[in-house]
């Protein structure tokens, strides 16, 4: 593997909630166990109080900074509120997003580092993330080529636990959205794709899963009114960007994978127009 020397340090965010501990534990046991250990891990929990700090362990020395949502709740300013304690901290950096309920391969982190340092350590690596639904693998391509348009649509491979990006240029591209229900990766995506002179590099290949279960309640389940929300939400911040095919192509997505209608979204998004 080549040299990883001179890299600038790598911070791992996690956003969780205290009832999750277990999920919590498998994500974190990915990574203590990296190949390439990140410089620190921040966790942030969308509850009254932090998460237990000796979860990492006395036999693996990593600095572990764990925080409360003090914004209003939910995973958005959880993650936002992470990424201001990281900015105060290490200004200079690049920041690490794991899912609660995803996992790492070990050797993710060296992998998007090597590629990182390749490239010339670019604003963004984005690496390939398995789907893995109710313990199956559901076989898809890494993203190879991130575009404005794609994220419009839907989103071709872009989510939490694959985001590897510079703080600064997570910061230049304003962080997540409160109050966006879902959606929350996609949006970040088309806001980062659309800075000025961004430079996306790509591993080529799978490092973490992102896992799917059908017998737990979902946010992406059919008929589920927080989708409908976070849908309407998104429309509202990039319909207007949207020509007529990409419009379509994402309300009869929207249909297709989650029930709701193209009326049904836009009339839900008339909620914003005045807010």
């Amino acid at each position: 593997m080549a040299s990883l020397k001179c890299k600038p340090p790598v911070i791992a965010l996690l956003a969780t909630l205290p009832e999750r501990r277990e999920l919590l534990l498998r994500a974190l046991s990915t990574v203590v166990s990296q190949s390439v250990l990140p410089d620190a891990v921040v966790i942030v929990s969308d509850g009254d109080i932090p998460i237990d700090s000796s979860l990492v362990g006395d036999d693996i020395y990593l600095p572990l900074h764990c925080l409360v949502n003090d914004l209003e709740n939910g995973v958005a300013n959880t993650w936002n509120t992470g990424i201001s304690y990281i900015a105060a901290s290490w200004p200079d950096c690049y920041v690490a997003i794991l899912d609660d309920d995803d996992e790492w391969d070990t050797d993710h982190l060296a992998i998007c580092l090597t590629t990182a340092r390749q490239d010339s350590w670019p604003d963004v690596v984005l690496s390939g993330l398995r789907m893995i639904r109710d313990g199956v693998e559901l076989p898809r391509d890494p993203v190879k080529d991130a575009r404005v348009k794609d994220f419009l649509v839907g989103n071709p491979g872009w989510q939490g636990s694959n985001t590897f990006i510079r703080l600064d240029t997570l910061m230049r591209a304003g962080r997540f959205t409160p109050g966006l229900q879902s959606c929350n990766d996609r949006d970040l995506a088309i806001r980062v794709l659309s800075l000025f002179s961004v430079k996306i590099a790509y591993t080529g290949r799978h490092s973490a899963n992102w896992h799917l279960h059908s017998d737990r309640a979902a946010l992406s389940s059919q008929g589920s009114q927080s989708k409908l929300v976070g849908l309407a939400h998104f429309y509202h911040l990039h319909g207007p960007r949207m020509e007529d095919e990409i419009r379509q192509q994402f309300f009869a997505r929207s249909l297709q994978l989650f029930s709701w209608t193209q009326e049904q979204i836009l009339q839900r998004a008339k909620e914003w127009e005045h807010a």
